[in-house]
């Protein structure tokens, strides 16, 4: 239940991708966890132009989810190693930074956020889908578990504004993200995973 005792009236979720050559989404929902806003977005100038000119920024509390950089993952073993590959400034083989991990796009953006006394933080999506329940045993972002998300989203989560076609898999992962600023707001147990400068990575304790 949301604490109506708080000044937020709109909470607004980033699904970030990678680069503009994937779609990055953002959901906004009011305070009775009502979508009035879903978009799809390719540029970070166009999220950029969002948060300056959108009037759901006044009042608002921001989640954006971490993109995870796979620049360079252009062999197996490097796909496997970046997981797990323990980083040192010593690590002559890291050709265009390629064991870095964490992507930093729009992070001009969240630092403007921040300055404006935006409440932002970021988020996992994967560990959101974990603590919420909504995992599946299909492969990520395929249509099989597109569809498994958007349906219990609207069963198990009461989102029934959503339509029976199937949204972009970025679409889905923006109402979990901004569901998850909502619960945050209200008071919801979370944890610091780990910091991007200087802005906590939240997690969501326990399963529901």
């Amino acid at each position: 239940m949301q604490n109506m005792s708080s000044k937020e009236n709109f909470f607004i979720g980033v699904a970030l991708s990678n680069s503009s050559n994937y779609d990055s989404s953002i959901c906004v929902l009011d305070r009775t966890k009502k979508i009035i806003l879903l978009d799809k977005f390719y540029y970070a100038q166009d999220i950029d132009y969002f948060f300056e000119s959108s009037p759901y920024i006044k009042n608002s509390a921001v989640a954006f989810s971490v993109p995870y950089d796979n620049k360079m993952l252009d062999g197996k073993w490097r796909i496997h190693s970046k997981n797990y590959k323990a980083l040192f400034d010593y690590f002559k083989v890291n050709k265009d930074d390629w064991t870095n991990r964490i992507s930093k796009r729009c992070f001009e953006t969240i630092k403007k956020l921040s300055e404006k006394n935006i409440n932002v933080i970021r988020c996992d999506v994967n560990q959101l889908r974990s603590s919420y329940g909504i995992c599946s045993h299909y492969l990520s972002r395929t249509s099989i578990d597109c569809k498994n998300l958007q349906i219990s989203l609207k069963i198990k989560y009461g989102f029934n504004q959503l339509p029976d076609n199937m949204l972009p898999a970025s679409s889905l992962e923006a109402i979990i993200v901004a569901m998850f600023v909502f619960d945050y707001i209200g008071g919801a147990e979370t944890s610091v995973m780990y910091e991007i400068d200087n802005i906590p990575v939240l997690g969501r304790k326990g399963f529901s």
